[in-house]
């Protein structure tokens, strides 16, 4: 039976959480090796974490984000020996039968880094919110939304630019070699960051329709247009292009960053809520000046 190691992270949401868990509990024909990070949730520990023998569990003295919970994470599932890592966002629940197909892809096909499986909302079961991504530069996006419903899925594998952190299974030791996710990052690209080390190591990046995950949006930044999140997407997204992006790529995108961070303004200012106006904008000036890291911009309250 193939052993396959589990990473999720929490952050105050442990009926997600349990649900989660009990979903890949589910799981057919995989040994399946879970390790649970806690990013210094408010509160006690609930009683089913302390009883359940089948997890590894550990709480981090501070919240170090979706990025470095599961580097944490990974280092213990390392005593595991799995082959596989399945990084499964903690309000997520997987299909009984992905875990297994999803490792039996990356057996079957050397070339293959990273696996995803297409990702639902959990609100709306039909509608996908995530099946890999196209990577469009001039905007410094990856496109999830090519496949509008599960019946636009292709019947077959297709290889992709991106894969969601929300659920993506990777080869172990190419995990390790490109150094994880970028702790600095804390949420938001850290996923396209790590895809891009795996296309540079030689691997690709495949979407596998028949796999199937649902997933409570935005759950754990407290939805996305908080000032957790529209600060790090910005930065890291703004980050990132130096990385990934040429010098004139770049001059492109950010005049259409700059322009619709104007629009968002506006928008902000009239229709939604004007307190996240200075988050996007401290985002775009970080990213501009390279500023990563994520201590000291959020009371712990919010962090």
């Amino acid at each position: 039976m193939r052993k396959v190691a589990v990473v999720l992270v929490n952050y105050g949401q442990w009926e997600l959480t349990r649900k989660c868990l009990d979903s890949l509990m589910q799981s057919e024909g995989v040994d399946i090796r879970v390790t649970l990070v806690d990013n210094n949730s408010a509160g006690e520990i609930p009683d089913w974490v302390q009883k359940c023998t089948c997890i590894r569990f550990k709480r981090m003295s501070e919240n170090t984000g979706f990025a470095g919970g599961n580097n944490e994470g990974f280092l213990i599932s390392r005593q595991d020996n799995a082959e596989f890592t399945l990084f499964l966002n903690n309000d997520a629940e997987i299909a009984s039968g992905a875990v297994l197909k999803l490792a039996e892809f990356l057996a079957d096909n050397p070339e293959a880094g990273i696996v995803t499986p297409p990702v639902y909302y959990a609100s709306e079961p039909e509608r996908i919110w995530s099946a890999g991504g196209k990577f469009i530069p001039w905007k410094m996006r990856f496109d999830q939304q090519t496949y509008p419903s599960r019946n636009d899925l292709p019947d077959k594998a297709v290889r992709v630019d991106f894969a969601s952190g929300c659920a993506m299974m990777i080869r172990t030791e190419l995990f390790e070699r490109t150094g994880g996710f970028r702790d600095d990052f804390f949420m938001y690209y850290e996923d396209a960051d790590l895809c891009r080390k795996v296309i540079l190591a030689g691997y690709s990046i495949w979407l596998l329709p028949a796999g199937e995950v649902v997933h409570h949006v935005a759950s754990g930044s407290g939805g996305e247009l908080s000032p957790l999140a529209v600060y790090f997407s910005e930065r890291n997204r703004l980050i990132l292009s130096r990385q990934m992006l040429g010098p004139g790529m770049r001059s492109v995108f950010f005049i259409y960053i700059s322009a619709v961070l104007i629009i968002k303004t506006f928008k902000f200012l009239f229709w939604k809520d004007p307190g996240l106006i200075p988050w996007i904008w401290k985002g775009y000036f970080d990213g501009l000046s390279g500023r990563a890291g994520y201590r000291n911009l959020f009371n712990r309250s919010e962090r």
